[in-house]
């Protein structure tokens, strides 16, 4: 891909933030028990290594999850790795409701994914988000299906 990148998405996902600030000031508030000597002390260090540890991965994946598109097509990031698409692979993008595992959570989550020429389908890494969220995740897509219509056509006649 080019350098010239034109749209640039990141999670952008309250909860997660919350989560991962819940995390850490947890991870924080065991770490003073343990150095106060707050009974059994082992077991506050113990957690506090782990809801730490915990925190620095929710931060991870919020910091990694990106998706960059510019002329040559799209450039994103799951957790450890690049992956392109050229604009030309792409047949559309396709936005899906996806349920979550756990029964508490009864709102779907909504992803985007890029269906190929071959029939296989690509999750996108973002935009992703709750119901809550519906415009901006409306208004990401759009602006995603308006890059792919403008460079797709260069691309299939390159």
């Amino acid at each position: 891909m080019s350098e010239q990148v034109e749209l640039v998405l990141r999670w952008e996902g309250t909860a997660a933030r919350w989560w991962t600030a819940g995390t850490l000031l947890f991870a924080v508030v065991a770490g003073c028990a343990a150095g106060w000597g707050v009974e059994p002390v082992l077991d506050w260090a113990v957690l506090a290594v782990l809801a730490g540890g915990a925190a620095l991965g929710c931060a991870a994946g919020l910091l990694r999850r990106r998706l960059e598109a510019g002329p040559d097509g799209l450039r994103f990031r799951m957790v450890v790795r690049w992956r392109r698409l050229g604009w030309g692979e792409i047949v559309r993008f396709e936005d899906l409701r996806v349920s979550s595992a756990h029964a508490r959570v009864r709102t779907p989550a909504m992803r985007v994914a890029a269906l190929l020429r071959d029939g296989s389908l690509v999750m996108l890494p973002v935009p992703l988000t709750g119901a809550a969220d519906a415009h901006v995740f409306e208004k990401q897509l759009s602006r995603l299906r308006a890059l792919h219509a403008r460079h797709r056509s260069g691309a299939l006649g390159a």
